[in-house]
């Protein structure tokens, strides 16, 4: 059809044709809406067709359901035109032009930790962000509806946690603390067990002069590690620790994944 198609799984389930976005009726049907759901999570890979049929329809499938599953995707296709959906009764996949936030956002990341450009990592590492930050996988569905999304919903905090990374890294490179702490502090909001954020804040604590707050994120973490799962931080947290303390450079090795 010429159109580009968008669709967002992130937040509240939407589709966009040419910049513009559709309501319900104009995506089709509550089935239509829900296998374009599950095509977009699952991207490029193929969902076969029990898979489908379990999704639309759970444990009361009708009598024929790869026949209905079927004509759920002539709709589409007649709606958007015959490369929205690719496949047959075996199983179906998302057309390669459709793109989808979160899959766009995994692109931004693998970007920014590949960057050689600090610069454009943390652009790129705040562009991921900005898509991922808008809400959960398919909020506001029931989740015995969508329980099939968990899958994505894990992917989606993971590619947070290695934007904020990536972040925090690449603005600790630039001279930056107060961007890299920010991220920094996130990351152990969702996570407090993530290490190479703390880490990472207590880097960009000691580089803004601020070695008390350094030591402290240190405590936080040791504390909580030793609560929680009677264990201590690892040898190079306790490095920088120790390294602070002493008022030595705390430059310890990248713990992002760009090199």
């Amino acid at each position: 059809m010429g159109q580009h198609l968008a669709v967002g799984v992130i937040g509240s389930f939407a589709v966009w044709r040419s910049g513009i976005i559709l309501d319900g009726t104009e995506v089709g049907s509550r089935k239509a809406r829900l296998l374009l759901a599950l095509l977009a999570v699952e991207r490029r890979r193929w969902a076969p067709i029990d898979r489908v049929i379990d999704v639309l329809w759970g444990d009361a499938p009708p009598r024929r359901p790869a026949q209905n599953a079927a004509t759920v995707v002539s709709r589409l296709r007649a709606a958007f035109g015959p490369a929205i959906v690719v496949g047959g009764r075996a199983g179906y996949r998302l057309g390669e032009h459709v793109a989808v936030d979160l899959h766009d956002a995994a692109g931004l990341v693998e970007l920014a930790e590949a960057e050689a450009s600090d610069d454009l990592a943390l652009l790129s590492a705040r562009r991921a962000l900005e898509l991922l930050d808008q809400g959960g996988v398919l909020d506001g569905w029931p989740d015995r509806e969508v329980k099939w999304a968990e899958p994505a919903r894990g992917l989606q905090a993971a590619l947070a946690r290695r934007a904020r990374h990536t972040m925090a890294e690449a603005a600790l490179r630039l001279g930056d603390p107060r961007t890299a702490a920010e991220a920094a502090e996130t990351a152990l909001a969702i996570d407090a067990f993530d290490e190479v954020a703390c880490r990472m804040l207590m880097r960009a604590r000691s580089a803004a002069g601020e070695p008390a707050r350094a030591l402290l994120a240190y405590e936080r973490l040791r504390s909580t590690l030793a609560v929680e799962l009677g264990a201590d931080p690892a040898a190079q947290t306790r490095d920088l620790h120790i390294a602070i303390l002493n008022g030595w450079p705390a430059s310890a090795p990248v713990d992002a994944g760009r090199h």
